[in-house]
This record gives structure tokens, sequence and C-alpha cells, in this order.
């Protein structure tokens, strides 16, 4: 990671996120010391509307046990069928008298158990009869509770109640004395005390907090806006309330308005059976009110803040950043060798002073290395001499040692021609060039196993495979010639013991391959023969060799065995490694009885 990208990380990690935190922070908790302070208060207003709704529903229920409980009212539950005119209209004004006399009251039906019913009400009341009083879902319920009402709030079941905002009682009628059942009782109610209720404690706190009674399904029965009646409360929020709780406040959105919600189970069991509850709606908006401005002033001055520390960053910090990093890219180019890179001040402070240090540095380092390249250059001449005059004298020692052993046998014709080879090679090694074509190498390997297969009779042969396409490609002379000279006199000495042509059809016959081949950037030349091999130990010594390589995995510095490797391999892998560099070199690969293989790596490059 670069210089720039540090100090911007820091000045994010530092600066830009302590402040974004500590707004943050900031904003959560003044956000939730409202909700905090605002769940208790509504707590409060909760309990109290339902206090209010309590009083209300005792009156109501209180009301309707004494008018139930009157003489009159239980002589009219014990007529039997065939009630005239007369005392049908008597038991209307009873009625009337009776339980419409409440004011909240809107019709009232009883039924006795002949499936009679006596029914009054306000104009627009619909009567219920006894067939589809005992189809409604708490029927049995009714008969059950057995004297206990069971309310049932607006829109729970409009089909057989009605849709208009009225509250149901139903409940058994008794026998004042007896306890025994003589009929039920079907009352409605329109309290238009509770709009009363909702429109004060919603004054109180503002136009915009609306109240509900929902019952146990979330179904909203009153609402003092008078817009949800009817529908379910999960339909306007996106979260949840657990409505049988004593008391619940949460923060969610209301018909898609941030909105506080808060829900209070109201205690309704001593009046009858029912499962309701009040909620209360209040826009987030209000109750952060002013609150909510102070932390916007708040966010803008902290945006300006971080504006203007990120544009002093930019014109201030960013500068000085660029100049290391400009500093910087100019060390990695004379890290490549780009030595001519030089820094340019633009200002008058430190940073004029640090570029004349660098331009000063890349010059001093460039005189050195122009010494050290010049010293390197000589050390690297004297190396190649010294490696090419321990390999002519080795190799003359071997031929000279040939001609010798002819001329003791009288053999002139073939001393003749080993002396003419002899001066082509020696021709070849006096040549004034470190490097030759190819093909006079191979001209020159040519002559040498000539020389050597006069020596040693039957003993191998050869093959030479090179393609004419690569006769102009330089090498380093004399480069072959030791590895051929290492096989003949190591890999086939086992064979030479046996005896050369002493006619002996099983003895193995030794072979040399020289082939060259191209690949993409480079020429690789082969030897190969199918002689004792190299051991181990002496494989892996040979490894450590600079210049060579092999399969093997330990590399030493020990001294090569002459007696198995001799001078000639170690030579030419110095040679290839110091002339070509370490991309090029030798590979040797062998296995005791199995031969050798060397491959040699050169630039693919023409003569001029």
């Amino acid at each position: 990671m670069n210089l720039r990208k540090k100090v911007f990380l820091g000045f994010m990690a530092f600066i830009v996120a302590p402040l974004f935190v500590l707004g943050t922070i900031t904003y959560l908790l003044s956000q939730s010391i409202i909700q905090q302070n605002y769940a208790e208060q509504s707590e409060f207003t909760l309990k109290a509307v339902g206090r209010n709704i309590t009083y209300v529903l005792k009156e109501a229920n209180y009301f309707s046990q004494a008018s139930m409980q009157r003489e009159d009212i239980q002589r009219m539950l014990g007529a039997k069928d065939g009630v005239d005119a007369v005392t049908l209209t008597e038991y209307d004004r009873l009625l009337q008298r009776t339980f419409l006399s409440y004011t909240p009251a809107y019709s009232v039906t009883l039924y006795d158990f002949d499936r009679q019913s006596f029914s009054q009400g306000k104009i627009g009341y619909r009567p219920l009869s006894f067939a589809e009083l005992a189809k409604l879902p708490v029927f049995g319920e009714v008969m059950a509770l057995n004297g206990v009402p069971r309310w049932i709030g607006p829109h729970e079941f409009e089909n057989w109640t009605g849709n208009k905002p009225l509250f149901t009682m139903i409940r058994v009628i008794n026998d004042t004395y007896t306890l025994d059942n003589r009929g039920i009782l079907l009352q409605q109610f329109q309290f238009g005390e509770l709009n009363r209720i909702f429109n004060y404690f919603g004054t109180t706190h503002s136009n915009d907090v609306r109240f509900m009674i929902v019952n146990q399904d979330g179904l909203i029965m009153v609402d003092n806006k008078d817009k949800l009646s009817g529908q379910t409360l999960s339909s306007h929020i996106d979260g949840s309330l657990h409505l049988g709780g004593e008391y619940e406040s949460g923060k969610m959105k209301f018909d898609g308005v941030e909105s506080i919600v808060s829900v209070h189970h109201l205690d309704l069991e001593e009046f009858g059976k029912m499962n309701w509850s009040v909620v209360s709606v209040t826009p987030w908006a209000y109750l952060s009110g002013r609150s909510m401005q102070v932390i916007q002033w708040i966010g803008a001055i902290t945006i300006l803040s971080l504006l203007s520390a990120l544009l002093f960053n930019m014109l201030f910090v960013g500068r000085v950043i660029r100049f290391i990093l400009y500093i910087v890219n100019s060390m990695k180019k004379v890290e490549i060798g780009d030595l001519g890179i030089r820094v340019e001040a633009k200002s008058k402070d430190e940073t004029s002073a640090l570029a004349r240090g660098f331009n000063s540095l890349v010059e001093r380092i460039n005189a050195l290395l122009e010494d050290v390249k010049r010293e390197q250059e000589r050390k690297n001449k004297a190396e190649l001499m010294l490696m090419q005059a321990q390999i002519k004298p080795h190799f003359l020692f071997n031929t000279l040692e040939s001609i010798n052993a002819l001329a003791a046998q009288n053999e002139g014709r073939k001393v003749s021609r080993m002396v003419q080879r002899l001066g082509t090679i020696l021709r070849v090694s006096f040549y004034h060039k470190e490097e030759i074509p190819l093909s006079m190498e191979i001209d020159h390997v040519r002559n040498y196993l000539e020389i050597q297969k006069y020596r040693f009779e039957e003993l191998f042969d050869y093959e030479i495979d090179v393609p004419p396409a690569l006769a102009s490609t330089p090498i380093l002379k004399l480069t072959l010639q030791p590895l051929l000279e290492n096989s003949i006199q190591h890999g086939f000495e086992g064979m030479e013991s046996s005896g050369a042509g002493d006619g002996d059809p099983d003895r193995q016959k030794g072979f040399l391959w020289i082939a060259a081949e191209e690949t993409e950037d480079a020429v690789v030349l082969w030897v190969q023969d199918n002689g004792a091999g190299i051991p181990d130990d002496v494989l892996l010594r040979l490894h450590g060799t600079p210049g060579s390589r092999s399969g093997g995995s330990a590399e030493t510095g020990a001294p090569m065995p002459e007696e198995r490797v001799g001078l000639g391999i170690p030579n030419v892998a110095d040679r290839l490694r110091i002339h070509y560099g370490s991309r090029y070199g030798m590979m040797i690969c062998s296995k005791p009885g199995f031969g050798t293989v060397i491959r040699c790596t050169i630039p693919k490059r023409t003569t001029g």
C-alpha cells in the first residue's frame, strides 16, 4: 500500500470515522432518550385512557345488570305463547323505560328459550332473531358463561351485529332468586363518551396522535379519526406488537410514517368476557421536534468541518505526499538500472534539499557502478582465458597420447590422418574470437570424435543431428568437445577394459548422440551416451557446481572427483554461466548403468 493510501486511510480512520461515530452515537442516544421518555409518558396516558374506558363499560354493565333483574323483566321472559297486541305494547314500553333510558343504549332484545323475542331500539336498529343469534360464533360461549357478559366490539361480527360503531353485550339472564336460566339479553351501546376521552387525551399531546381499540386478533374496532375502523392493525405497521401484554411500545412505520406505536391491554375481566387493547400512534416528527433541528445543525457543522479537513489534506498534506511518491518512483527506476533519472524540486522548502541529495546520490552510484562494471569485465575475461587454458592442454595431452600409441604400432597412414584432424582442431582452438558459429563447433567435434575412434577402435559410434538452420548460431568454442571427452574417458571406461575388437558379439558398444534444437528464445544442445553413468553422490556434488543443474536435491561445494568426471564438465558449466548469464547453462541427468544426458542452453542469435 502506497503512502497516499495510508495517509488517506489514516485521515478516514482517525478523523472522519471518530466524528462520524460521535455523531451517530449522539443521534442514537438522543433518539433513544426521546423514545424512552415518551414511552413512559405514553404508558401513563394509555393507562388513563384504559381506566376511562373501563368506567364506561363498568357503567353499562351495571345498568344492564340492574335492568334485567327487575321483576317485570323477569315476568316478561316467563310469558307463554300468544302474547296479544296490548301486552306486546306494554312490553315495548317496559323495554324503553328500563334498558333504553340509559343514554348510550342503542337497542335491546330479550329472548326466552321458547324462541320468543322482544326488542326495542333507536331508529335504524335491526332486530336479530333467535335463529340468527344461535348462529353467532360466540353463542356457545355465551351459554357456557351462564350470566357473565360476552362483549362484541364494532366490526367483529358485523354480518350479524351490523357495521355501525356499536358495542354488543350478550349474556344469559338468570332468575333473580333461583338463578335458573330465564333467557338471553342482547344489548347494543353507542359510546359517544369514547370519542370525548380520545379527543381529550389527543388534544393534550397533539392532534396527530391516534387512539384505537383493537381485539386480540388485531382488528381495529374503534379509531378516533374514523378512518381505520374494521381494518387490521398489522396491515398498517411494519413491525409486530404483542397485544396480550400489559404495556409495550416500539418505533416503527405506521402507514409509511415513522411513529411510536404503544399498546396497553385493558383489564376488563370483571366486567365480562373480552380481550381488548388500546393502541396509540404518535408520529416521530412530533416527538423529535426541535431536537431534530439541533441534530441537523450539528450534522451540517460536522460535515463542513470534515470538508475543511479534507481540503487541507488535499492541498497541503497531499502535495508533500505526491513529492514523496515522486521520490519513491524515481528510486524504483534507479533500482531497475535507470541511473539517468533526476528529481526536479519546484519549491524552496525541505523538499528541494531532499531532491538535491537524491540527485547527488544517484550520480555517485552511477560512478561507482561504472567502476565495478569495468572491474567485473576484466575479471570475467581473465576467468575465461584461464578456463580455456585448462581445456587446451588437457585435450592436447589425450590426443598426443593417441597419436603416440598409433606411431608405436607403425600406423603411419592413421597417424597422418590424425595429425591432419588435430591441426584442424587446433585452428579452432586458436581462433581469435571467443564465440564461433555452431557449424564450426560441429566440425571441431566431428574431427575430435574421428581421432578418438582411431584410438579406441570398435569402442563407440556417434551420430550428429544438427538442423542446417542453426549453423550460424554463435556458441562458445570448445563447449561440446569436453563433454564428449568425459563420456569417452569415463562413461565407456568399462567397455574399453573388456577389449576392443575381440569379436565378442555380446559386448555392448558405446554410442554418442549430439543434437540441437530451437525453442522460442534459445538453442538447446544435447549430448547423450549409453555409458556407465555418473554415481549419485558424484551427481549431487556436480549439482553444486555453479552453472550446472541436475535432478538431485543437495548442493555442496565439495571438489569434483576427477576419476569419474574430470575437469571438462565443471569448466564448461562455468564458462556458459559467466558468458551468457544465469538464464542459460547446463543440466545433467544420469543414472548408473543407463548412461548420461547433458543439455546445454544458449541464447538464440546469429553471427554478425
